[in-house]
């Protein structure tokens, strides 16, 4: 239980009712557009980030600079938020209630349990359902926009699928931390150069022993840096190319970077790695059926009881199944074939089929069977062991490839979204 309200503060930075205090009259803090973000909001994010850290042991930076962290992570909320209402994009009570029944799911625990737990750690519920909506809406409206411009063509698959055969460790998962320091849209030589002195500085402390999580908070620009820059599991294949390029050798523990990209210096750690077994087989079946459909001329209690007839003169050699097929069979794609369907996953089937099937031994022949197409008479002909290894990594590729590409593209999105907005960060100590 020691890890629960990291996991679910995770969702839930800026639960900040519960936590600040009460106030006469509320303050600005930054104009965003036509919003504001209140200094409620990042009272009450402060209070939930210590609380957080402390509960993980996690360092914190000065409160200054946790503050200035803080203030833009509420600013880009606050620009999702708008263009969501813009885009009509909302998140129902029942969406809502199924994604915290998942977080408590998660957490092992029933939704009246999180309540309770919320109760006993002093956070609002409603408040906390609020949240959870608007950590929703955000996704939402980032995934959309960023998904448009993620393109996958087939013969990078191949050839990341080629690429993944032929590596050892094509199924290594990596635990990553990363620090992202951002450079402007068109950086001035000196930017570039002052970015990359304390970029080198950082890699440099992080080598020395230096807390990372602590380093992120206080200086990356990363969605995750008040999450000491923690990006979770992924496979090497999963980030962008040019974080998989360095991490290929890499061991736990290691430093990698600084790496320079499109939109600043990177530094990553290594947390942690996993392996995994590339080797994927699966069962296929063989089955032909007769297919009768009830009507307006043939009941469905005629349909079943023909049915039965066919599989006794099937039973006692009178008829074929394949001749049954021909003549009575009311599936136009298999009947002229005695009924075959051919070899195929019986996931593909109606479920009350696949289920009929599976119980079959091979040569068996089914009592009649309701489907949502009809009345099926059943046999299973064989069953085979396939390997589907380059199907699955083939698949796979094109998974990995949209994530690296969708992660790149989303940083870079981001910070158009935030360049593009009105912003303007107020004093506190002038208000």
């Amino acid at each position: 239980m020691k890890n629960w309200r990291m996991l679910i503060l995770g969702a839930a930075l800026t639960a900040n009712t519960a936590f600040a205090a009460p106030q006469v009259v509320d303050k600005v803090a930054a104009i965003v557009n036509n919003g504001v973000v209140l200094e409620s909001d990042v009272d009450g994010m402060m209070q939930s980030v210590k609380g957080q850290s402390q509960q993980a042991g996690q360092q914190l930076p000065d409160d200054k600079t946790l503050r200035h962290q803080i203030v833009e992570r509420l600013v880009m909320d606050n620009i999702l938020l708008q263009m969501a209402k813009q885009a009509g994009i909302q998140v129902s009570d029942a969406q809502l209630d199924q994604a915290i029944g998942n977080i408590a799911a998660q957490n092992k625990m029933s939704v009246d349990q999180l309540r309770s737990r919320l109760a006993y750690d002093g956070m609002n519920y409603a408040t906390y359902r609020e949240q959870i909506r608007k950590e929703m809406t955000t996704s939402e409206v980032r995934n959309n926009e960023v998904r448009r411009r993620v393109t996958i063509l087939p013969q990078e698959v191949d050839q990341l699928s080629t690429q993944m055969a032929s590596q050892n460790d094509a199924g290594t998962e990596l635990n990553i931390s990363h620090i992202l320091l951002p450079l402007p849209e068109n950086p001035t030589q000196q930017q570039v150069d002052d970015q990359e002195s304390l970029a080198k500085q950082l890699a440099g402390e992080a080598k020395s022993g230096a807390d990372f999580g602590k380093l992120a908070i206080t200086y990356s620009a990363d969605p995750q840096a008040l999450k000491g820059g923690n990006m979770g599991w992924g496979r090497i294949q999963e980030l962008p190319s040019l974080f998989a390029q360095a991490l290929v050798t890499a061991k736990k523990g290691d430093i990698i970077g600084p790496i320079r990209s499109g939109v600043g210096f990177h530094i990553l750690k290594v947390n942690d790695m996993r392996g995994d077994n590339q080797s994927i087989s699966v069962t296929e079946v063989h089955a032909r059926h007769i297919l009768l459909k009830p009507s307006p001329i043939m009941t469905d209690d005629q349909a079943r009881q023909k049915l039965q007839e066919v599989a006794a003169e099937i039973k006692s050699g009178k008829l074929t199944f394949a001749d049954a097929a021909k003549q009575l069979s009311q599936d136009p794609g298999s009947a002229n074939q005695g009924g075959d369907l051919g070899w195929s996953s019986p996931e593909v089937y109606d479920p009350a089929f696949r289920d009929a099937l599976l119980r079959l031994q091979k040569g068996q022949v089914s009592g009649p069977v309701h489907s949502s197409f009809g009345w099926h008479l059943i046999q299973l002909l064989d069953t085979r062991k396939v390997d589907k290894t380059d199907a699955a990594k083939k698949e796979r590729a094109y998974r990995l490839l949209f994530n690296r590409k969708f992660s790149e593209e989303a940083q870079t999105w981001m910070q158009e979204q935030r360049a593009a907005a009105y912003v303007k960060i107020l004093d506190a100590n002038a208000q």
